[in-house]
């Protein structure tokens, strides 16, 4: 995943983002004044810290607006396969505002015939299935020419989608953007209307909240010198420590019984406050037994079990139909049995 122009990067000690919090950035060091496009010369309006604090371009600090991250609040991620549907990732919306493609650079005045697209006009639409954005229009009158989906690190178009069709749902008129396909970043949208004026989302799509853990070890492997051993794994690039062992009873391939594989299962797919948060620590607050390797196995099983069913979702309909898509998650998903609980 990583490559010499781009590097996968941990944030640490950030206010912004929690530690941890991985993003793909550019591998160039910049300062401050380069940001702020005082290179040539030194301006007196212009701190000397700001020329000699070097970081990377980190295009939005969680409102919009780009900034430098400091080289010292970053962790070098180690390489992992590029095997994480990008229907997993979070978006935050960071902000929202209208421009004008002919001064995009200049605010829209408040009589703009399209409105002024604020933050309650955005919604993230997310399941198993789809990840889309909705954005609610003022009404049907203005012609919509085009959605461009801009990536902010790479500094290219990643989408566009031509001619998109206005909606009318529960009396709102809105357009869809459809993102489950676009990979983790930061991200422009604009909903480009035929007048001349458009519709500017700035968002950051995240990547999953278990590669936290990587991140957890690192430090980790820092703290103790670099003693512990850590070998590539499938999913995120290492193999979970090994910690004290505590029998089980053992009724399945991974050490525990059905009704501890169940309720792992629940915890991965489970919603709200605890969306595509890591398992294992709940896991082992209900089940003391399990040791901490157990539930860090289990966690990567059901990963894996739920991003095949992701797939299969995606074939509902077409290629699949619903009907058949239990029997295949039981006979598929890693040997699972019908005892285990899928549908």
């Amino acid at each position: 995943m990583n490559n010499p122009q781009y590097q996968l990067f941990f944030i640490k000690n950030l206010s912004n983002f929690p530690d941890g919090t991985l993003f793909e950035l550019e591998n160039q060091l910049i300062s401050y004044a380069e940001l702020s496009g005082a290179v040539n010369e030194k301006r007196q309006e212009i701190a000397d810290w700001e020329y000699e604090t070097k970081g990377y371009l980190l295009p939005d600090r969680g409102d919009g607006i780009p900034t430098v991250l400091p080289e010292k609040n970053t962790l070098l991620c180690p390489p992992f396969p590029e095997n994480i549907p990008p229907g997993k990732g979070v978006i935050q919306i960071t902000k929202t505002t209208t421009r004008s493609r002919q001064h995009p650079d200049a605010e829209a005045p408040a009589n703009v015939p399209v409105g002024i697209l604020s933050r309650n006009q955005v919604t993230v639409f997310q399941n198993i299935h789809f990840q889309r954005l909705y954005i609610e229009l003022p009404s049907d009158g203005e012609e919509l020419e085009q959605i461009t989906v801009f990536d902010k690190v790479k500094q290219w178009e990643t989408e566009c989608y031509y001619s998109p069709k206005i909606k009318n749902e529960e009396g709102k008129w809105r357009v869809e953007c459809e993102f489950s396909h676009i990979t983790f970043g930061f991200y422009e949208v604009q909903i480009q209307f035929t007048s001349g004026w458009y519709y500017r989302i700035d968002l950051i799509k995240y990547y999953p909240d278990y590669l936290k853990e990587k991140y957890q070890l690192l430090i980790q492997e820092d703290s103790t010198s670099r003693k512990s051993t850590f070998t590539p794994r499938k999913e995120i690039g290492i193999e979970i420590a090994a910690f004290q062992k505590v029998p089980v009873s053992v009724t399945t391939d991974l050490g525990v019984n059905d009704e501890v594989l169940n309720e792992a299962l629940a915890l991965t797919t489970e919603w709200g406050a605890n969306f595509m948060k890591p398992i294992a620590e709940r896991l082992r607050k209900k089940y003391p037994e399990i040791s901490r390797e157990q539930a860090e196995k289990l966690q990567a099983y059901c990963r894996e079990a739920e991003s095949y069913m992701h797939d299969l979702g995606m074939k509902e309909d077409g290629e699949i139909s619903e009907s058949a898509m239990v029997p295949l998650a039981s006979t598929n998903i890693l040997g699972l049995r019908p005892s285990i609980g899928i549908g």
